[in-house]
């Protein structure tokens, strides 16, 4: 095959990856008024109120204007990075039962730098409308 078609082949690929995501992260204040998301794609993707109701539950609502969603987990090898700030970082720490921290006290929380499919598993299943996955793309291939 030529270099041509090969690269063709993987442009192609990542844009199946990429037109899976949120085209922007909106705030959980925000997802409350409007529970939706824009797909790259165009497609709308629903926000089950159950699980943002189990968000504010678990976060002052002082913060639902700072916590951007969706939480977009990136695949690498065998380990699952999230791709956010630590306000994200802290509500996946304590879904999966790993932080006494407070939300309010994000200097000194300090979140894992990656998590296993068993940790990934448990987030998507807590709240499967606000979770996305993507891959890691590495372009030297």
């Amino acid at each position: 095959m030529s270099k041509r078609l090969i690269n063709g082949l993987w442009k192609a690929e990542k844009e199946k990856i990429y037109s899976s995501l949120p085209r922007k992260k909106m705030s959980l204040e925000s997802l409350l008024e409007t529970p939706t998301f824009t797909i790259r794609n165009n497609q709308i993707s629903e926000v089950n109120r159950i699980d943002l109701d189990y968000l504010c539950e678990i976060l002052p609502s002082s913060l639902w204007g700072e916590l951007y969603l969706p939480l977009i987990f990136q695949k690498r090898k065998q380990l699952y990075i999230l791709l956010g700030e630590q306000l994200e970082k802290w509500i996946v720490e304590k879904i999966l039962d790993l932080t006494t921290t407070s939300p309010l006290l994000l200097d000194v929380f300090s979140p894992r730098h990656d998590y296993f499919v068993y940790h990934y598993q448990r987030v998507q299943k807590t709240i499967p409308t606000l979770v996305f996955l993507t891959f890691a793309i590495d372009s030297q291939r």
